[in-house]
């Protein structure tokens, strides 16, 4: 019940009250672990209590040692002092003995191993199941990437993209970092490279943000669920890899600057499929003595600099209504390539990051006014600060890698088709743009199903753990019953006096403690053993055996 349950092939999990808490899922597990236990811990002690009493029922009994060491009343110190023989050689104290109370100790142990083990690995991972009555279609999920769109965002600019921006690949409100834990090797810090002599490897999966579409979520607002579930959503799966190589042929550059700030920022198509990316920022000297437009010297410095390989996947999402956080995901389909073209990409970038151009009136909000260009500033600012920091810390050019990850992952994010369609404030604007219906505020196609979702807990037991605790536990229990087996089928063939469910009182009634000669051990014998201790008990008792009073002689008394 125990295997069954922590592979979850037993009843127990279809429960309510099992899977509907963390400690309520672990709580069954203990029980099941401890209720095994404990019929464990039995089956051993009826095992050694059989083994005992066949070994008594021989014609020459079983040596005293070796009783002492199947007695079910010698605690695991007296088997130890039995194993260790006092430490008396073999002659003096045989190894039968010695192996008897050693395979008891072990068995006695295994018990709360095998507790231990199965409690060792242990995760306790929430699952998210929709709701029937509640299950729509939904345009929920990301489009192709359209260069145009950059052009359309206008004042919401301003509102998506801020100081913010570095966290961009961080935030689980969209992302999830599956960058394998390998990749955190020497030399790097979550997938980016501390020091240019090194490259390293990211992975982020990009979601749709739950608060761009849940103004228009067909769902009900009173529901208890907190959970929002997305199946079939058509998510980024992002690959990047810093420190690479970035030749000058086929490659397009665009220089952006806020007043004395300057930077350089590069793209080209690789031969794999992905787009290589270079941004290069205006050292912090020229800056402050505003000679980056002047020289064109720092323009063949290494910069930081990138690659992204971009796919699509389907997924199922779970979002967590109140704040919109990712609560979980589960990958549907295999990565299908992306086709993107680096110049379209720098273009749209070029837009996001714009400086100077006079603002379009036509992507005026007459709530919120005209783009300021804000976030491009930023950009160049965090260029020359990051510059600032790298002159004096090296590893600092952590910052300007993942600065222009968040960039390039930004740009395709929200580039697309119908990103802002669904989303409260396009609608504020629409009757002031004939672009209002189109492009970044246009209608996706519902191709993906929304619904709420009930929250269920399931355990997830280490394979290595269970395969030990299977393993282990399994093999006892296999001797154990055939110990009690051919136990069994002795007494019953002898047809002698069955033993109780009272050892002592069967050693009373049955048993006898003879010499080697088959005297039996006089009480004034037995009554000097009361006080000898040490080796020397040990010396006297090696020569004793308990055997078994026969059947006439019971019979004998009985006609008595």
């Amino acid at each position: 019940m125990t295997v069954s349950y922590a592979t979850e092939r037993s009843r127990f999990t279809s429960i309510k009250f099992v899977h509907s808490s963390r400690s309520n899922t672990i709580l069954i597990l203990r029980v099941l672990s401890e209720a095994a236990g404990v019929l464990l811990g039995t089956t051993i002690y009826s095992t050694f209590e059989v083994v005992q009493w066949v070994k008594i029922s021989r014609p020459d009994g079983l040596p005293f040692p070796e009783f002492l060491a199947l007695q079910p009343s010698t605690g695991p110190l007296g088997l130890l002092v039995l194993a260790l023989g006092r430490g008396l050689p073999a002659a003096e104290w045989p190894m039968k003995p010695r192996v008897m109370s050693f395979i008891r100790l072990v068995s006695e142990f295994a018990v709360p191993v095998l507790g231990v083990l199965i409690m060792s690995n242990v995760s306790i991972d929430p699952v998210y199941l929709p709701i029937k009555d509640t299950v729509k279609p939904f345009a929920f999920g990301m489009e192709p990437f359209n260069a145009s769109v950059a052009s359309q965002l206008g004042i919401m600019e301003d509102l998506l993209f801020n100081i913010n921006y570095v966290s961009f690949l961080y935030n689980t409100i969209r992302a999830i970092d599956i960058t394998p834990n390998f990749e955190n090797r020497v030399g790097c810090e979550s997938g980016l490279s501390i020091t240019t002599k090194s490259s390293c490897a990211r992975h982020v999966l990009l979601a749709q943000e739950l608060q761009n579409v849940d103004a228009q979520l067909p769902l009900n607002l009173n529901s208890e669920s907190d959970v929002v579930l997305s199946a079939g959503q058509q998510i980024y799966s992002l690959e990047f890899h810093d420190n690479i190589v970035i030749k000058n042929e086929s490659l397009t550059c665009e220089t952006i600057n806020s007043g004395p700030a300057y930077y350089r920022l590069c793209t080209q198509n690789a031969g794999d499929g992905s787009i290589h990316a270079n941004i290069i920022p205006c050292p912090p000297d020229l800056v402050n003595a505003a000679q980056c437009n002047r020289t064109t010297t720092w323009q063949s410095n290494p910069g930081f600099s990138t690659s992204i390989q971009a796919s699509f996947q389907n997924a199922t999402i779970s979002y967590n209504r109140p704040d919109g956080r990712i609560l979980s995901h589960e990958l549907e389909t295999d990565a299908q390539s992306v086709p993107l073209e680096a110049s379209e990409l720098l273009s749209a970038m070029t837009v996001l990051l714009n400086t100077t151009a006079v603002g379009n009136a036509g992507l005026a909000s007459p709530i919120l006014g005209s783009p300021s260009h804000f976030f491009g500033r930023l950009i160049a600012g965090h260029m020359y600060r990051i510059g600032k920091l790298t002159s004096t810390n090296p590893s600092a050019r952590i910052k300007g890698t993942n600065a222009l990850q968040s960039i390039l992952a930004m740009t395709l994010f929200y580039c697309q088709n119908g990103i802002l369609g669904q989303a409260v404030l396009p609608f504020a604007g629409r009757n002031t743009s004939s672009d209002g219906s189109t492009g970044a505020f246009g209608e996706q196609q519902r191709t993906s199903l929304a619904s709420l979702a009930e929250t269920r807990y399931r355990i997830e037991v280490g394979r290595a753990a269970l395969w030990a605790y299977v393993a282990i536990g399994g093999l006892t229990l296999a001797l154990c019953f055939l110990a009690l087996i051919i136990g069994s089928i002795c007494e019953w063939v002898k047809r002698d006096a069955q033993p109780t469910l009272y050892p002592a009182l069967d050693f009373w009634t049955q048993c006898r403690v003879e010499t080697e000669d088959g005297a039996l051990v006089p009480v004034q014998k037995r009554g000097e053993l009361t006080w000898i201790q040490g080796q020397e008990l040990f010396r006297e008792v090696q020569g004793l055996k308990v055997t078994r009073r026969k059947q006439k002689l019971r019979e004998g008394v009985e006609l008595g």
